[in-house]
């Protein structure tokens, strides 16, 4: 059996170097350059070809609570390609650490783009021909950008959201959305017809054309190789097709799983040496089943119920600790947690060295596997310093509700535990569903809520080795600290 682990751990290694690889080799032949200028990070990318600076400058703009990181895979399909390509984080997102505007003003997200524009010519790349592309609060910015520079020659409007257009701005305008989501498909539909309906032709600017991507949502069209194909061949048609273009295909969502699976393993191969320290024991669990589920379940519908009243008393409960919703995430648990741990009763279980221990290995599995790795594809994961003065706020205000989980949940079996994840994850979306409707302003939480039970699952997973409850809390803190504090806007 120590070998079998020791084995399963050289292959989980293995795994983890060779995602590295093939992130890393997505780059192959492109020049990558991040800079910061006036507080804004931007990344240039473009082919590592003589002349490439003359060719066509595509303009990416991400959307809430995204980055320059999530729009990669656009940036690398169209930078491969043969086009210049700029990215950047808009205030509050990422590694900018300006405050995001009131109500996300669509006038300073076109001036972070006209920013960019300026940062490419003075980097040598050719301004002459342009091109827009946005993603949901980035395709505001794209289709305003557009209409203020009618020079633009074309707009790309990935899940895009209401703005002013015409049947003359902007240029040569393509609507990709989701098929998962009716609201998005509404509002394409919507200005479609504002901008004179699909048709038109594409030399004189006049092309109008939406695409419904098919077996997507919010987030994960921007991983869809069906969206990026068709924002490549709507400026192929543009732009004529360019010298040296390469049919790059963005895998990097599956070398990125192949690396969490790796780093699953390794650490499952070390969590025997935690063991060593102390024998492997079970702690008794006496309260029953229904008593454990309902206690998560009023809790966490207790702590949805305490901030409506708060709201409804004139708290915005949206900013709190200077975070666009990630701080009412961050106290929901903290009230959520202490709600159920009081109908639970008395805890049970110690902060022993082995499930501190335990502990920390769980938090280093997940911010390896699913942070760090994850900066290759969707996550701006190393955090500046306005973001990471957060982080032990955030684990502090973590470890009740991880605590009340791990207390209702531990100890059982693998089948038990895979159950028990379905249960508290569907409580939690319910309950952070109901408070959505109740506040409006937490609206932008539906579009994240479905990576809940994907984080809790690999959370579930990397604490598996280890019975502590202690283990399970201090993990899952630490890293949803962490999580939270790297991805939600600065207010």
């Amino acid at each position: 059996m120590k070998i079998a682990r020791w084995i399963a751990g050289g292959v989980g290694l293995l795994m983890v170097i060779v995602a590295i690889w093939q992130l890393e080799s997505a780059t192959s032949g492109l020049e990558v350059t991040d800079l910061v200028v006036a507080d804004l990070p931007v990344t240039l990318i473009s082919a590592e070809v003589e002349g490439s600076q003359n060719r066509p400058l595509v303009l990416i703009g991400h959307g809430v609570a995204g980055s320059r990181v999530i729009m990669r895979g656009y940036a690398l399909t169209l930078a491969h390609a043969g086009y210049n390509v700029a990215l950047w984080d808009f205030a509050g997102h990422g590694s900018n650490p300006q405050s995001l505007p009131e109500d996300r003003d669509v006038n300073s997200l076109v001036a972070d783009a006209e920013t960019a524009l300026l940062t490419a010519q003075v980097n040598g790349l050719s301004t002459e021909q342009v091109a827009v592309l946005g993603h949901s609060m980035g395709s505001g910015m794209a289709l305003a950008y557009g209409v203020k520079h009618p020079e633009t020659m074309a707009t790309i409007a990935v899940s895009p959201v209401d703005a002013q257009v015409s049947p003359e701005l902007p240029r040569n305008l393509l609507l990709l959305v989701e098929e998962l989501d009716p609201r998005f498909v509404g509002n394409a539909e919507q200005l479609l017809v504002q901008a004179g309906g699909a048709g038109g032709e594409l030399r004189s600017g006049t092309a109008r054309k939406m695409e419904v991507i098919p077996m997507v949502e919010h987030v994960t069209i921007l991983f869809s190789p069906t969206t990026q194909k068709a924002a490549r061949e709507w400026l192929d048609g543009i732009f004529g097709v360019q010298p040296g273009a390469d049919d790059f295909t963005d895998r990097r969502m599956l070398w990125y799983l192949v690396g969490l699976t790796g780093t699953l393993l390794f650490f499952w191969s070390l969590s025997a040496l935690v063991y060593k320290l102390e024998d492997r024991f079970f702690e008794q669990v006496t309260v029953s089943v229904g008593r454990r589920i309902a206690a998560l379940l009023f809790g966490a519908l207790g702590a949805t119920a305490f901030f409506f009243v708060l709201s409804q008393a004139g708290l915005e409960i949206n900013n709190l600790l200077g975070m666009l919703v990630g701080g009412y995430l961050l106290v929901w648990f903290a009230v959520a947690g202490a709600f159920s741990i009081l109908l639970l009763g008395r805890m049970r279980g110690q902060i022993t060295l082995p499930a501190l221990i335990g502990g920390l290995m769980v938090f280093a599995a997940l911010w390896i596997g699913l942070g760090w790795l994850g900066n290759y594809v969707w996550l701006p994961w190393l955090l500046i310093p306005g973001r990471l003065i957060l982080w032990p706020l955030g684990f502090a205000l973590s470890v009740p509700w991880f605590l009340s989980v791990a207390q209702a949940v531990l100890p059982t079996s693998r089948l038990g535990r895979a159950a028990w994840w379905l249960a508290y994850s569907l409580i939690l979306v319910f309950a952070l569903y109901l408070a959505m409707q109740l506040n409006t302003e937490l609206g932008f939480l539906i579009l994240i809520l479905p990576i809940f039970p994907l984080v809790l699952g690999v959370h579930a997973l990397a604490a598996g080795p280890y019975r502590w409850r202690a283990s399970f809390a201090i993990g899952g803190a630490l890293f949803i600290g962490w999580l939270v504090a790297a991805v939600f806007p600065l207010q």
